[in-house]
């Protein structure tokens, strides 16, 4: 993933937070909204709640490599944030990516 493509400051998670919209599936949350660019940024987030580092990591890295997976399906211009849920350790990462594929194609975020 580029640089320029991943959401790190501090003031654009606060408005994808605030303004955007959320959809929940089995393993994660994915908040979205447009950004105006001609690229997608994209944000991976485990809070404490999924474990310690190890297991946040490693959810990180599920939902990195499942998007990766899948990436040149997603519609461009939107700030995507991915924030794992607790049952995501206990799966592999085709069961993520099938559920991350379902939730970005029930929003409407995938090109046909």
């Amino acid at each position: 993933m580029l640089k320029e493509s991943t959401l790190r400051n501090q003031q654009d998670f606060k408005v994808v937070y605030n303004k955007g919209q959320s959809k929940v599936s089995r393993f994660m949350v994915i908040i979205y909204k447009k950004n105006g660019l001609n690229y997608s940024r994209i944000a991976y987030v485990s809070s404490k709640k999924v474990g310690n580092s190890v297991k946040r990591n490693r959810s990180k890295r599920l939902m990195r490599e499942a998007y990766r997976l899948m990436g040149c399906e997603v519609k461009s211009g939107y700030d995507l944030i991915f924030i794992a849920r607790n049952s995501i350790n206990d799966h592999k990462c085709e069961e993520v990516r099938r559920s991350m594929y379902g939730v970005l194609r029930s929003e409407h975020l995938l090109d046909k």
